[in-house]
């Protein structure tokens, strides 16, 4: 009897799990890289990266880390932080500066054609999939 009641109660947590969204819905672990900004390319390596309540990332001179609320297609990057390493290049940290900035901005997030969408009051941040390429950073 202590078997069927297992098994019962198994088949019924089983039944309460959320299906697994289609690889082309998903947004969660996976690392993005940044490549246009309102319609013009972005050249600045910058990475995000979704998972549950977490944000990460590594922009053109340090890695950062934050808070993400909300759940799709609602989007809040809170509580950022980064770490502080010097930049020799001027152009990449006022890049970085600016993403920051933009990614606190943004209020929507959603797939499209395979890419990742940040959308806020006239911003829009376009990411496509970055593939693994061994131990590079970018």
């Amino acid at each position: 009897m202590t078997q069927i009641l297992r098994f019962v109660a198994f088949a019924l947590l089983a039944g309460c799990t959320a299906p697994a969204l289609p690889e082309d819905e998903r947004i969660d672990g996976i690392d993005w890289i940044l490549t246009e900004v309102n319609g013009l390319p972005w050249v600045q390596d910058v990475s995000l990266r979704l998972d549950d309540d977490r944000l990460t990332g590594v922009g053109p001179c340090n890695a950062y880390s934050g808070r993400r609320e909300g759940t799709a297609p609602a989007f809040g990057a809170l509580d950022l932080s980064s770490t502080s390493m010097a930049c020799a290049d001027a152009a990449r940290m006022q890049a970085e500066a600016e993403y920051l900035n933009m990614l606190r901005q943004a209020i929507s997030v959603r797939r499209d054609h395979g890419q990742l969408v940040l959308n806020g009051p006239g911003l829009m941040m376009v990411f496509e999939r970055r593939e693994a390429r061994g131990d590079e950073v970018f």
